[in-house]
Parts: structure tokens; sequence; C-alpha cells
């Protein structure tokens, strides 16, 4: 246990090291998957694009509410539990997917969360351009607080990666892992508060958002988005639980690093 801690301690601050590569490789992976394309990543701003379009053109209507308003809260929620997605449908697969890389470079595994990791984020902000879009199609002026969405962004991208780490080790030995995560994301999508809000929920089911803990990282990075500063206790208990969750999937990588090169 000595030396497999040993490893692992000396991978992590090897991939912290290698931040930039991890950066760069996160950037040719997006690259690589819209090559020879005409708009290239464009791509993923417009199949948001539409898609919001569509949840306007008819949610705003069976929720009877402003479509205006609609559009930019949905605008704003929609890339979010895109981000959120990618970590429960991908990350099983991270490890699996990089083995030919483990097995022909000398890189800290952990580089491999976190390029995956950063082409989250670099996703996300891709479809961060709809909002900015909506917002100048309805003449709404950018707010200051909407700059509290970067650490907001770094607080979900922590606890993603951590619980990434998880998935991505035991996606590694049980290979169903990743068919289940990829079907619970459209279970838990219908209980997050993305397409319909908090408050039209009331009495003996709004437990349906209460006791889910993405509603709270979705309010922290939503908010700032929209304008407003998330309260104290949400920065608190956000970060509390982000750094919890990275700690876990360092053990949980620490007691598997011996024999996670045979499950591949």
């Amino acid at each position: 246990m000595g030396t497999a801690a040993a490893v692992a301690f000396r991978d992590l601050s090897g991939s912290v090291v290698r931040l930039p590569l991890a950066f760069r490789l996160a950037l040719d992976d997006i690259h690589g998957r819209y090559r020879r394309t005409v708009l290239g990543p464009l791509w993923i701003t417009l199949a948001q694009a539409v898609t919001i379009a569509g949840f306007v053109f008819v949610y705003s209507v069976l929720f009877k509410v402003d479509p205006h308003r609609y559009a930019l809260y949905l605008a704003a929620g929609f890339p979010i539990w895109l981000l959120i997605a990618n970590y429960l449908s991908d990350m099983p697969n991270a490890f699996i997917n990089a083995r030919g890389f483990i097995e022909s470079f000398g890189l800290p595994w952990l580089t491999h969360i976190w390029r995956r990791s950063i082409a989250y984020a670099i996703t996300f902000l891709h479809h961060l351009v709809t909002l900015f879009v909506v917002m100048a199609m309805l003449g709404v002026t950018p707010r200051i607080e909407m700059l509290l969405a970067i650490p907001a962004l770094l607080v979900l991208t922590l606890a993603g990666t951590g619980f990434g780490l998880i998935l991505a080790v035991f996606g590694a030995r049980y290979r169903d892992l990743q068919p289940a995560t990829q079907m619970s994301a459209g279970f838990l999508f219908m209980f997050s508060p993305v397409m319909w809000r908090p408050e039209q929920l009331s009495g003996s089911i709004e437990w349906v958002y209460h006791l889910n803990p993405l509603y709270h990282f979705i309010q922290l990075l939503r908010e700032p988005l929209l304008g407003q500063a998330p309260p104290l206790a949400a920065w608190i208990g956000c970060t509390a639980g982000a750094v919890a969750l990275f700690a876990l999937g360092f053990f949980t990588y620490l007691v598997s690093r011996r024999r996670l090169y045979h499950w591949l």
C-alpha cells in the first residue's frame, strides 16, 4: 500500500504540473471531433441553440411562462446540465479510452482525467455563446455578478473531476457502468431544475430538488449567469462538497491504482 500510495500521490502532483498539457490535449480532442467540417466547434453552439429554441417554443406554452424570461433561464441552465451530463456519461470510459496513451507514454494517469474535465469546461464555454446571443436579442445588459460564474465553474469542475475519477476507476473494472450512468443522466435530468423552476414545485414534492445534490451546483453556477449573486451558504456548501468529492475520488484511485492497469 505504501508504494501504491506514493505512486498515486506522484500521479496527482505530476498531473497538476502538467495541466497545460492536459489543456492542449483537451483542445485537440475538441478539434478532432470536428476536423474537416465547415463550422468546426461552432456546431456545439449551433446544436444547443436549436435545442433551446425548440424547448422555448413548446415549454413556455406548457408552463405558461414568459418566453423571453424562459429563454434566458434555459440558455443559462442547459449548458450547466450538459457539463454535468458529460461527467456522468463519458467519465466511466476515461481510463479505458486512454489505454493507448497509458501504454505508450509515461504521463501521470490523472492527466487523462484533467484532460476530459478541461474539455468539458471548454465545451461549456462554447455553449455560453447561446446565452449571450439571447441576452443581446432581448436587450439584457450583462451585470458584474456574472463574473462570479468563474469561481462557480471552478467549484463545479473540481466536484466533477473528483466524481469523474470515481466513475473512471469503477468504469475500468465494471464495463456496464458507462451505459448505466448514461441512462441515469436522463433520469436525473427530469429531477433537476433545468427546464423547470424550483418554485413551480410546491407542497409534498419539493423534496425532488431539495434532496438532489445537483440542484445546488446548478444553482451556484446559474445564478451568476442570470446576474444574481449566490448566497454565502451556497458557496460554502458547494465548495465543501467539491473538496470532499475530490478527496473521495483520489482515495478511490489510491486504493485501486495497483490493479487499475490490469482492469484495462
